[in-house]
């Protein structure tokens, strides 16, 4: 494959007149959901296990291996965490005509299908970047998106800590994987689809706290985002704002005092 892109010099957000396009506004998140962090079965606080232990699916009953259960033993499998969830990333990613991920992301969190916390953040990550990248330079080919989000569907909750790399974080390296036309045996795609991946991990280390998907999601959007400007020399990066006020703290108990997103910063 030979990497490049052409940026879209039609206007100055994503080669479309359509005066409904946007590319810089980030609006301060209205929280629009009950945005649950607990059990979704009965509120209680989930805990988080050393040791795997078998569960049964309230919703589905299957029957697994997992970390994760409430202190009324109740267990909620990642399919059905996120089934609702995949259908509104879906249709708000192939819809948007915004070229700011980040955007489109707060958009999305605001549903009440999203969690404060679960892997549908891993699917959002993948989805919202390529979503954007796309408007960005003018493309309307939506089985990129619709390949990410099936990507970034398969990467399981709690991976932060039980694996060492946040599915945000992973969902970068998703996106890029996606937009290059990366496999295993291209060397050049591979690397830069790694090494994305690395730079957003890092940065999300970086960032501190406990596990929180709301600022991996924002930390691994803006991440990504620069790396493809910086890959294909384009002024996506420089032109967008990042700047967001955090409404989730409220719902997040181990939310990081020193986080840049809060509110109350």
């Amino acid at each position: 494959m030979d990497i490049g892109c052409k940026e879209n010099t039609k206007n100055d957000v994503c080669g479309r007149n359509d005066i409904n396009v946007s590319l810089i506004p980030v609006s301060n998140t209205g929280i629009k959901n009950g945005c649950k962090t607990d059990c979704l079965i009965c509120g209680n606080e989930v805990d988080y296990m050393r040791e795997p232990v078998n569960a049964i699916c309230h919703y589905c009953g299957v029957e697994e291996r997992t970390y994760f259960v409430c202190k009324d033993g109740h267990y909620v499998c990642n399919r059905c965490h996120t089934r609702d969830a995949i259908e509104i990333i879906e249709n708000i990613c192939r819809t948007t005509d915004l070229a700011n991920p980040l955007a489109i992301a707060e958009t999305i969190m605001e549903h009440p299908c999203i969690h404060m916390h679960g892997p549908e953040h891993h699917v959002l990550v993948p989805a919202a970047l390529v979503a954007a990248y796309q408007n960005y330079i003018g493309e309307r080919d939506k089985k990129p998106i619709i390949e990410a989000i099936k990507r970034g569907s398969k990467v399981p909750g709690g991976y932060c800590g039980l694996y060492g790399a946040c599915g945000a974080g992973v969902g970068i390296g998703i996106a890029m994987c996606v937009v290059l036309e990366a496999t295993p045996l291209k060397p050049e795609e591979r690397a830069h689809a790694n090494r994305a991946t690395s730079r957003t991990l890092n940065s999300i280390a970086y960032a501190g706290g406990a596990r929180c998907c709301k600022k991996a999601t924002r930390i691994s959007l803006e991440e990504g985002m620069k790396y493809l400007s910086d890959m294909f020399n384009l002024s996506w990066y420089e032109k967008a704002d990042f700047h967001v006020k955090c409404n989730y703290t409220q719902y997040n108990k181990e939310c990081d005092r020193s986080c840049r997103y809060r509110s109350d910063v």
